[in-house]
């Protein structure tokens, strides 16, 4: 069979996957190897790592599918050092000359915007083939290229992960290729219909990274802050107006202040000195879900479609989410699991139909690593360990006793939800624990935990799962709280009722499952805290030698590691 490698050289979150035209071989994202979040350009590290862990040879490689076509712009791709200095800037605190200049371009020039119909796409898109050949490894540049549109990649993600032959789609993020959200109609035997888009200079997106820096956030990183600080206010306490219309059909931007660094200061002036930032959050977090619920709404009505898939960066907001999937049209809801720019080098591969319309069962798609390579490790790392013959029952055991576990096996998880191969797992009867992690994880107090939940329980802690059940499998939607949940297990409800609830599976992660029926079988709950194995600031672990740095860093009990359970540092020898 053939093999499709697509790649994904985005200013942010770049990755690799790997097809054989059915399935899904390998999929990563820059980030895990480089150690920065959201890295962006093009993924050497990741495409490295593809070729060694899979065995096959560059050689072997039958198509090459590159997502975007203006999204990075030409003059970035023909400059691949340029990725760095734009991630860099992106990221300063302080305002630069370089920062400016990223801004105007960004946002201001028309290489930003450009549709399928402007000029500048149709000249550029010759030479895109020559610019991608200059950075790919020797035994790659002349195999057959093919560039896929940034929100089309989105799109063709998500309608081959969901498994839905009818699905109404939409791909909702800040910009790519000129658009913001792009709503597409999936039918079984046909191409991607598309319905309605909107230009990225009108776009929800861009005005959350507005709202991401006026809080003294990272744009492009931690616009699921302002969810989370949304639930502590009112919008009621915000009475500018909303800066977006939605009338006659277009969605619109009515601010006069813009996008990029001009738009901040605009922003910090007149929303950040004037609200209080929790209320300023609630204010942008309702009216992100009345227009997209809208949008949804009216594309279900006309088309007559129950199958609702979401995909983009947008759909990061799981409580966003959980106002989808509450639609009354609505019968099953999907949300990508890599729903970012860090989706794409999959997406690209999926709109060529190399990737069969399939629901997904998992996306342990990285690597994972060899119980000897794993020893060779904790022999190096100075702390007690053992190897356990039944690890996810000494895990229950030890979590029953209040211990914090992390956790290391398998395949790494693909996308930025940890969902139980590298996670960090916890009792959550006791609030205490989230003032623990959040200062061991150096975390915001006002972000909420997430459970993992035995599947088959799921309803005895979560109400109205029923549209979003595929959904909550990989931690991409928020439900409301039964009062059992919110009596048995308060580290995990946020302070609206709501908990952004993993569904596990014993068909999809059976050993991860058997932990959580094992847990529940000595304390009557199968709930767990579940959150990324990392340390603040960094990706989720990859490595064996990463999960020990951070289990060190991190301080916590116990570390358990392929078939191996280690101790932490006594904590007085921790905090020394």
């Amino acid at each position: 069979m053939p093999l499709w490698l697509g790649i994904n050289e985005d200013l942010f979150d770049s990755g690799v996957a790997l097809s054989d035209g059915e399935s899904v071989l390998f999929a990563s994202n820059e980030e895990r190897y480089s150690r920065r979040k959201n890295e962006g350009g093009f993924p050497h590290l990741a495409l490295e790592s593809l070729f060694k862990y899979t065995g096959i040879a560059p050689q072997d490689i039958d198509y090459i599918c590159m997502s975007g076509l203006m999204t990075p712009p030409p003059p970035v791709r023909l400059l691949p050092f340029s990725h760095q200095w734009l991630y860099n800037a992106r990221r300063e605190k302080e305002e630069s000359f370089l920062r400016k200049i990223l801004d105007d371009v960004t946002f201001y020039l028309p290489v930003s915007h450009t549709s399928d119909t402007s000029l500048m796409r149709k000249w550029s898109q010759p030479f895109l083939p020559m610019l991608t050949r200059r950075v790919l490894p020797k035994a790659l540049k002349k195999k057959p290229i093919c560039y896929v549109e940034h929100h089309l990649g989105h799109a063709a993600a998500a309608w081959k992960l969901s498994g839905f032959d009818d699905a109404l789609i939409l791909s909702v993020d800040g910009m790519g290729d000129g658009l913001s959200l792009l709503v597409m109609r999936s039918s079984p035997g046909r191409p991607l219909e598309r319905l309605w888009e909107v230009s990225s200079r009108d776009s929800l997106g861009l005005f959350f990274q507005v709202l991401t820096e006026v809080f003294g956030f990272v744009s492009c990183r931690d616009e699921g802050k302002i969810t989370g600080l949304a639930a502590g206010g009112s919008a009621d306490n915000v009475d500018f107006p909303f800066p977006f219309e939605y009338v006659n059909e277009e969605l619109r931007f009515t601010g006069k202040f813009g996008f990029g660094k001009r738009g901040i200061d605009w922003a910090k002036k007149h929303l950040g000195e004037r609200y209080a930032k929790e209320d300023l959050a609630a204010w942008a977090q309702d009216n992100l879900e009345k227009y997209v619920v809208q949008i949804a709404r009216r594309f279900l009505k006309e088309t007559g479609l129950t199958k609702l898939a979401i995909t983009g960066g947008v759909a990061a907001n799981v409580k966003l989410n959980q106002r989808l999937h509450a639609i009354d049209e609505v019968e099953e809801l999907f949300v990508l699991p890599n729903m970012g720019d860090g989706g794409l080098g999959l997406g690209a591969i999926c709109a060529q139909d190399d990737v069969s319309l399939r629901r997904a069962t998992d996306v342990f798609w990285g690597e994972s690593f060899t119980d000897d390579e794993i020893e060779a490790v904790l022999k190096k790392a100075e702390l007690p360990y053992k190897r356990v013959d039944s690890i996810e029952e000494e895990m229950a055991a030890l979590l029953a006793k209040s211990y914090l576990v992390a956790r290391f096996t398998g395949r790494m998880e693909w996308g930025p939800r940890a969902l139980g191969n590298r996670s960090i797992l916890a009792q959550t009867t006791d609030s205490q624990v989230v003032q623990r992690l959040n200062t061991l994880l150096q975390r915001s107090d006002f972000m909420p935990f997430a459970p993992a939940v035995l599947a088959e329980d799921l309803d005895l802690y979560c109400l109205q799962t029923q549209s979003g059940r595929h959904a909550a499998e990989f931690m991409t939607v928020c439900f409301d709280c039964t009062d059992k949940m919110k009596d048995e297990n308060p580290a995990i409800v946020h302070v609206d009722g709501t908990a952004r609830a993993q569904a596990v599976r014993a068909e999809n992660n059976p050993s991860f499952h058997k932990v959580l029926q094992a847990f529940k079988n000595i304390t009557g709950s199968g709930v767990l805290l579940n959150t990324s194995f990392n340390v603040h600031e960094e990706p989720i672990v990859r490595t064996p030698e990463e999960a020990v740095s951070a289990f060190k860093r991190g301080r916590l009990d116990y570390l358990a590691i392929g078939p191996f359970l280690m101790e932490g540092l006594p904590l007085q020898e921790g905090l020394s």
